[in-house]
């Protein structure tokens, strides 16, 4: 989010020169800098004890491809409680263990996108509403499955070579 009005009083800001910053919006009024704003989200590598790769189809979006268990923060949150928060809303899965691998940002909706390892036991899946599917690769066939290029497949690379 990139402020043209200041959220506390309304007033349109102007750019101004904060140090090292350069241009950042600010408003007069409050005398404050608004520096732009954006979400930050726990995209999941889930991996059972096969060292397979649960990917899944959201119910809403793009529905025939394949992508991570991912959700939103929420303010008091760790990444690492996110991404278990997510696992098991998502999938009804609880992750043994959760443990940060990389970050990517994503420009097309102003995310930070937080990499997790989330170990799970290997079961059936209880999804949510907002999945169609849920269903385990091997890491191969999950590289080759997601989207060429995208953040998941980045992440699931990561965490293959971080599990040796």
């Amino acid at each position: 989010m990139r402020f043209e009005y200041c959220p506390f009083c309304g007033k349109k800001t102007i750019l101004k020169e904060i140090g090292d910053e350069g241009q950042i919006p600010y408003c007069e009024d409050c005398a404050r800098p608004l520096f732009d704003m954006f979400s930050t989200c726990v995209l999941n590598v889930v991996v059972n004890e096969d060292n397979e790769v649960l990917l899944i189809r959201q119910s809403y979006g793009d529905t025939s491809r394949y992508v991570g268990v991912a959700g939103f923060m929420k303010i008091g949150e760790t990444p690492e409680e996110a991404g278990a928060r997510e696992v098991l809303e998502e999938t009804g899965l609880t992750a043994e263990s959760i443990r940060y691998i990389d970050s990517a940002f994503y420009d097309g909706r102003d995310q930070l996108m937080l990499g997790l390892l989330a170990r799970v036991k290997k079961a059936d899946c209880d999804i949510s509403g907002e999945l169609l599917e849920a269903k385990w690769f091997t890491f191969d066939d999950a590289v080759k499955t997601v989207r060429e290029g995208s953040i998941i497949q980045r992440f699931i690379i990561a965490a293959e070579k971080e599990m040796g």
